[in-house]
């Protein structure tokens, strides 16, 4: 399912956690469906930070994050996240209209800045871990979403057998129609199928990855929400089809409490 990125996968695709010398940290990114040239393009990324340069760190990303909003069209969102746990653990989400505009977006001058820095500090302990994917269930949402204040936010990792796919797709469509419809303090439900990164061959689709991105709002950091949203039929509905044994490996559940600009 992983694979590590090279030094020249990293500069015709890629991320802001570019790593462009052949002897600095490899980059992981998680693949599987073919890209649609025209559908939402969104990615997740997980990255553990070293405490000396957290701050250091911290205003560079948010510097590439403040520019993409601000001057990208096609950069409809870009979360920034620290785990719930660990403060040098950090999580993004970003959504673009289509992987046209996040090749746009990595030819810009802050994200130049932004990999400059990388390049020469070297930030990162181990290998950050990327996910590209296009989110289904987003038919005409193309709008730029803000930052919401005291947001408690997840990214997920769902790896589904092949034989329960249809039964999955049913569950989880539901799981967000309930989500977006019923539950006010949920703020976004975005899920997709993992996909290559820009530019990169497709995979033969042997193996299944969806990832998620939520965010909740609410009462302690918006840990209200997730909870309310963990109780509701739907979710339920959810926990179910989860006792049947549905997965090749075990979820993947990150928590985190979204950064506001």
């Amino acid at each position: 399912m992983f694979s590590l990125f090279s030094k020249s996968i990293i500069l015709s695709a890629l991320v802001r956690v570019l790593l462009i010398s052949p002897t600095t940290q490899s980059l992981t990114i998680s693949t599987t469906s073919s890209t649609k040239k025209n559908s939402l393009f969104a990615l997740n990324l997980q990255c553990t930070v070293r405490p000396e340069i957290r701050n250091e760190w911290l205003k560079h990303i948010q510097e590439d994050q403040l520019c993409s909003r601000r001057d990208e069209p096609g950069c409809l969102q870009f979360v920034l996240g620290q785990d719930v746990d660990d403060e040098n653990t950090f999580y993004l989400f970003e959504l673009y209209t289509n992987s046209e505009a996040f090749q746009d977006h990595c030819k810009t001058p802050h994200f130049e800045v932004y990999d400059k820095f990388v390049e020469t500090k070297q930030p990162f302990i181990g290998e950050p871990k990327l996910c590209f994917y296009h989110p289904l269930d987003e038919d005409g949402k193309t709008s730029k979403r803000p930052i919401q204040k005291n947001t408690f936010g997840l990214n997920v990792n769902l790896y589904p057998k092949a034989s329960v796919r249809k039964d999955f797709l049913k569950v989880i469509s539901d799981n967000k129609k309930g989500t977006d419809n019923t539950e006010p303090l949920a703020l976004q439900y975005t899920y997709g199928e993992a996909t290559h990164g820009p530019g990169e061959p497709e995979l033969d689709g042997s193996n299944q990855a969806f990832h998620f991105h939520e965010q909740y709002s609410g009462d302690n950091h918006g840990k209200e929400g997730f909870d309310a949203h963990a109780s509701a039929p739907h979710f339920v509905a959810w926990e179910e089809f989860v006792t049947t044994d549905p997965f090749d490996k075990a979820p993947e559940v990150f928590f985190f409490h979204i950064l506001e600009e």
